[in-house]
């Protein structure tokens, strides 16, 4: 019988979260899969945003290969394959726990266990994790099954359980809950034939972590928890005609936010890096594609995976698709998609490494100066989504790997090369279907429920 897959994949988590010297979280169970597993340290998302990186994550495409997006977001063009397509023509049963916005853009399947739908405020503290320990003691003996988890945890607005709200479990609120999410790894790993199942951790996308300590003093701008959960839900339940006037209201404060807390940061000597971390907010309309937001671990555990390698070469979510086909001896054209399999693993020194196209995501209720480029192992590139000349970026990450300096305009002919790898991956695009109104609304609605303004 194929080996049974669990895709654990913890929004927002930064690969330098999951395994890096400097976190602050209690992690024992993560640290301890690494080391019985294949970990790829320099893993890129394409994108710094849930859809369109699930997009890449399911189909091995670029997202602007999907459908998933084009003026505005919209669903999985019908011609493009998922996982989930070829996993059923191997007779694949089907497990999950999604937000509750995920069925809507095409994507996944119908899941056995009927609860597989969650609301985007639930954590695994509050419900979801006892939720997904119960599905493991119906999933069928006699044929495989692929269990996709997405966990909310870490992702805005952050709330601490109880129990790990103290500083022994991590600095920051964000690495706080990371102590609590590996906690319950640990719950779910007792419950794993890793003789039989290939457990997959990764993330969507990653994120800034809003808190510092300079000298002594400790700047936090962190999000404030549950009390954002209940402005959200609130603002939600308005009558649609206020809708512009709370829309003005909120970009208004968050601007007002944005200038106090540039006041607070001028007293200090930080670099760019932490500035930009401190400053970011959820919907400021320039948008920028920093590793903060983009690399994402990607730990493969269980069942023929080589134990205690840490792979370092540059690769991305979009060989998610390829390396599972592999791994699962499912027929599959390799061709036919951007990402490649990363197994059997070569050595780094003759693996090939390949740019990967990375883009930023659109604002719901405001138009936002989206950005796209290439990443490579050397290399950040990216300028307005819209115009090769303007807001053009480049960091050479040897050299500067916070990205501290835009070395664009010292080094015109990098500029030219990755403009170049850009351009020819956007030719090679194919026609994807015709945007669905209806679809980008129901979709935009969904997430304005999430938060998303």
């Amino acid at each position: 019988m194929k080996p049974n897959i669990i895709l654990l994949t913890i929004d927002s988590f930064r690969a330098d979260k999951f395994f890096h010297g400097t976190t602050t979280s209690q992690k024992p169970q993560i640290d301890n899969l690494i080391q019985n597993g294949t970990y790829f340290s320099n893993t890129v998302s394409s994108a710094d945003a849930t859809i369109l990186s699930w997009s890449s994550i399911f189909t091995g495409q670029f997202p602007f290969r999907t459908g998933i997006r084009s003026s505005r977001f919209n669903k999985l063009d019908n011609n493009v394959k998922t996982i989930f397509n070829y996993l059923d023509n191997s007779n694949y049963l089907f497990y999950g726990f999604i937000p509750k916005f995920s069925e809507i853009i095409g994507v996944f399947p119908k899941f056995e266990n009927d609860n597989y739908l969650f609301d985007f405020t639930e954590r695994l503290d509050s419900g979801l994790g006892e939720k997904i320990l119960s599905v493991f003691s119906s999933l069928p003996q006699n044929k495989p099954w692929f269990f996709n988890i997405h966990l909310m945890d870490l992702h805005f607005p952050l709330i601490v359980p109880k129990k790990y709200d103290e500083e022994k479990y991590g600095f920051s609120k964000y690495e706080r809950i990371i102590s609590s999410i590996d906690s319950w790894i640990g719950k779910l790993i007792e419950n794993i034939d890793f003789e039989n199942t290939i457990l997959v951790i990764t993330a969507d996308h990653g994120t800034y972590v809003k808190k510092l300590k300079i000298n002594s003093k400790i700047i936090d701008f962190e999000d404030q928890g549950q009390k954002d959960i209940a402005t959200k839900k609130l603002t939600t339940k308005s009558p649609g005609l206020l809708k512009p006037l709370k829309d003005k209201i909120f970009f208004s404060i968050e601007k007002k936010k944005k200038l106090e807390k540039s006041k607070i940061l001028s007293k200090y000597n930080l670099q760019n890096h932490e500035k930009r971390a401190l400053l970011s907010g959820h919907f400021s309309i320039d948008h920028f594609l920093f590793d903060d937001a983009l690399r994402v671990p990607l730990l493969f555990v269980g069942k023929n995976i080589p134990k205690n390698k840490i792979f370092t070469k540059q690769v991305g979510l979009i060989d998610l698709l390829p390396t599972m086909t592999y791994l699962l001896d499912i027929d599959f054209n390799y061709s036919s998609c951007d990402g490649k399999n990363l197994f059997p693993l070569k050595s780094e020194e003759i693996f090939s490494e390949s740019p990967i196209f990375i883009e930023s995501n659109p604002l719901i209720d405001l138009k936002s100066n989206d950005v796209i480029g290439i990443r490579t192992h050397d290399f950040k590139y990216f300028r307005d989504k819209n115009s090769k000349t303007e807001r053009i970026h480049l960091y050479d990450l040897n050299s500067d790997p916070f990205e501290e300096t835009n070395c664009s305009a010292q080094n015109q002919n990098q500029v030219y090369v990755m403009e170049k790898i850009l351009e020819n991956l956007l030719q090679d695009n194919k026609t994807i279907q015709d945007e669905n109104p209806l679809t980008s609304d129901e979709i935009e609605n969904e997430l304005r429920k999430m938060g998303y303004v």
